[in-house]
């Protein structure tokens, strides 16, 4: 018996088992071993040993094979089938006239009327009023298109924080004019002025006692000064190093 005049496989035969043809094609497998027999689970025909075939394909253990289990899953999974595109009911055909004839009225009334007559100002794009001050163009046309957008840059948002610094850091000075002696009042806010005591012989002039690991960056950073100030006021720093118990003039610190 061939493989055309196999009937149907029993239930216990692999539904992935197929035989194929000498022109290529597959058809019902045969029922028992043979080497046109052929494994369609993973989509390609592969052919099976003859001992596979007895022992799995043509057996109910078919249900073990993981050829079978796979090919089961992919069934399993595999999306329903959907239409190959989009179908021209009437409906639809309807309603695409409808939307060509929308189209053309559209047109045709544009084209009647003389075009669209659109305002000068807005069509003018903020590029062109550039444009009009660029090199090359007309200086005189419209040069407040051109001043109206330099207000970006305009907002002055560093003298505030400047002006309040300035104000807080005012504030004491009064307290320190009212004194006629040669030594100004601490301020109360710091607690820098701890470490310091009044210069003898010259006003808002503090002196700090250098402590072991000190240097003048960071003395000059912990009291809020310029280093450019202190070295200037103790010029001797320049050339030689700092060591422990050395004395340093400052200003007045402003933390």
């Amino acid at each position: 018996m061939d493989s055309a005049s196999a009937a149907r496989p029993e239930p216990w035969i692999c539904p992935f088992l197929r035989a194929g043809a000498a022109d290529g094609t597959l058809g019902d497998p045969i029922r028992w071993p043979d080497e046109a027999n052929r494994c369609t689970a993973l989509g390609d025909a592969a052919p099976q040993s003859l001992r596979q075939q007895e022992y799995a394909c043509l057996a109910s253990a078919h249900v073990n094979c993981p050829r079978f289990v796979r090919g089961a899953n992919l069934l399993a999974e595999a999306p329903p089938a959907t239409g190959a595109g989009l179908q021209l009911t009437p409906a639809v055909v309807a309603a695409l006239l409808v939307l060509a004839a929308s189209f053309a009225l559209s047109v045709g009334f544009v084209v009647a009327n003389g075009g669209m007559d659109l305002p000068a100002n807005a069509t003018r794009s903020p590029q062109a009023a550039f444009a009009s001050v660029a090199p090359g163009g007309d200086p005189s046309a419209e040069p407040a298109a051109s001043t109206s957008v330099e207000p970006s840059v305009e907002p002055i948002v560093e003298p505030t924080p400047t002006a309040s610094v300035d104000a807080a850091s005012a504030t004491p000075t009064p307290a320190a004019t009212t004194t006629t002696g040669a030594s100004p009042s601490p301020r109360p806010s710091s607690d820098r002025y701890a470490l310091l005591h009044a210069c003898p012989d010259e006003p808002d002039c503090w002196i700090y006692t250098v402590r072991s690991g000190d240097n003048l960056v960071s003395i000059a950073r912990y009291f809020g000064v310029a280093l450019e100030v202190v070295t200037e006021i103790n010029p001797w720093t320049t050339t030689t190093q700092l060591v422990a118990g050395q004395e340093l003039r400052l200003p007045p610190p402003t933390r």
